[in-house]
């Protein structure tokens, strides 16, 4: 039989006493988890949020997974919709309550975020402990919330590592964890964290002699039953080959550069491996399964930005055993008051939230909003010059324009990219992007370089201004 941890073997049940602090520790989490479910309160500014609504309505309507992209006057790649499943559903919140909607989903995202991540420590660790843990992990994760799909994959990588450390400890197979992996290929490319994370606990399970060979084997079967269900997802096949499309693009792309020590989210993420490391160098006898989820959330906090509170999440449930375990005071199980305070803290953040975000949320915070009425003047089909940030704005608040560059960076080429780049910054021979995307109009923010040689006594006429964007016309 498996050998319980130190964390586990301390779990005792509620006694209805202990000192003032336990007394009071109840109250923690629901504190923090109302900060983490209305702190990311407030208009939608996300660039992606916007196609990503727009991707929902055109699978509703269209029922297409795999597509020639029909918004964008310049993309060349096929448009693989695997993120459908959260689409659908942010496409759904906007058709009933416009960006209001996808405001609180935002908040309902952060919630179940929340959730995930605090029962994953509160299982191993006392309120305070797991409540100073999401706090942290929830700064780490600051950057990352945004309404976007990513959302499914914080949510689940917390679901996940804790369901394989339950594996650990006690050696039952969690077969659930398959079509957990099914939805989560429908939600986010990032789903094979998951089968990724088993494999690691399994191999320092193997290692640490709790597992022989052949019950690592047999633990084997759920990660590769896991990608054999991703493999039958409505996207089919091409859902492998899909995040291989950002493959020549990365360089262009903030989120997918190396983070920088300084960032506050990596200097959160790095706090938890603190108390980790230093269980790790007390005790002699080596955890190996801790070694090597620390070592991948090492790789993750340190390899990209977009990356970062990944890294944290699978790292936040260590950081509780190894807090828990430094205090040597046993776990007490939850209480009627903590579950009673978890339940009205989530319940209250989304009511709190469905009352604010009507009119915290009603109008984007990027986009040239002051001009709606002019572009909604033009043609149909009319190619529009604009800034990448509103790509995705345009998509969506005026469905009749094709703007020439948006955020699926991975949808056009190196070649185009490069020319949108040089337009904006007014190279020598900007003159040839607009010929070349073929836009007779185009709307900018002022302060962009290009505005500055395209205005007059420039060869393009200006149509309108207002909140800090300008529209354009050839007058070729």
């Amino acid at each position: 039989m498996p050998v319980a941890t130190d964390a586990e073997a301390r779990v005792v049940p509620h006694p209805g006493g202990g000192s003032p602090l336990a007394r009071i520790g109840w109250l923690l989490p629901p504190l923090v988890l109302t900060l983490v479910a209305l702190k990311p309160l407030g208009p939608v500014k996300d660039p992606d949020a916007f196609w990503h609504v727009v991707a929902g309505g055109h699978l509703v309507s269209t029922g297409q997974f795999v597509l020639d992209d029909p918004f964008g006057a310049a993309t060349e790649k096929t448009w693989i919709l695997n993120q459908w499943l959260p689409e659908v559903l942010m496409h759904r919140a906007y058709a009933a309550y416009g960006l209001a909607g996808v405001a609180w989903l935002l908040c309902l995202g952060s919630l179940i975020i929340g959730m995930s991540v605090l029962a994953a420590c509160r299982r191993r660790a006392s309120p305070l402990a797991s409540a100073l843990v999401l706090a942290v992990t929830f700064v780490a994760l600051s950057g990352s919330l945004s309404p976007r799909p990513q959302l499914v994959t914080f949510a689940l990588t917390a679901v996940t590592t804790s369901a394989w450390l339950l594996t650990r400890d006690d050696g039952r197979v969690r077969w659930w964890l398959v079509p957990v992996t099914w939805l989560w290929a429908c939600s986010h490319g990032m789903w094979f964290v998951g089968p990724v994370v088993g494999v690691v606990v399994i191999v320092g399970m193997v290692a640490e002699r709790r597992a022989p060979i052949r019950e690592g084997v047999r633990l084997g079967l759920v990660p590769v039953l896991s990608v054999a269900a991703a493999a039958v997802t409505p996207v089919g096949p091409r859902l492998f080959t899909s995040p291989f499309q950002v493959e020549g693009v990365t360089a262009f792309i903030t989120e997918w550069q190396r983070p920088s020590l300084t960032d506050p989210p990596v200097l959160a993420a790095l706090a938890l491996m603190v108390p980790v490391a230093v269980q790790l160098i007390r005790h002699r006898r080596r955890g190996w399964t801790t070694v090597l989820l620390g070592l991948l959330a090492l790789g993750l906090v340190s390899t990209w930005s977009r990356t970062v509170g990944l890294g944290a999440v699978i790292l936040a449930p260590l950081a509780a055993t190894a807090i828990q375990d430094l205090v040597h005071e046993p776990v007490v199980g939850p209480g009627r008051l903590e579950r009673a305070g978890l339940t009205l803290s989530a319940i209250g953040s989304l009511v709190v939230a469905a009352l604010l975000s009507p009119t915290v949320a009603a109008v984007p915070a990027i986009g040239p909003n002051g001009l709606d009425e002019a572009l909604d003047r033009l043609p149909a089909g009319t190619v529009v010059c604009n800034d990448q940030a509103d790509g995705g704005w345009l998509m969506l608040q005026h469905p009749g324009l094709r703007p020439t560059m948006d955020t699926r960076v991975e949808l056009y080429s190196v070649e185009h990219i490069l020319a949108y780049l040089g337009f904006i910054a007014a190279d020598d021979g900007w003159q040839s992007y607009p010929a070349r995307v073929g836009c007779s109009y185009a709307v900018l923010p002022v302060d962009v370089a290009v505005v500055h040689v395209m205005r007059p006594p420039g060869s393009w006429i200006d149509v309108g201004h207002s909140g800090g964007y300008v529209l354009l016309r050839s007058s070729r």
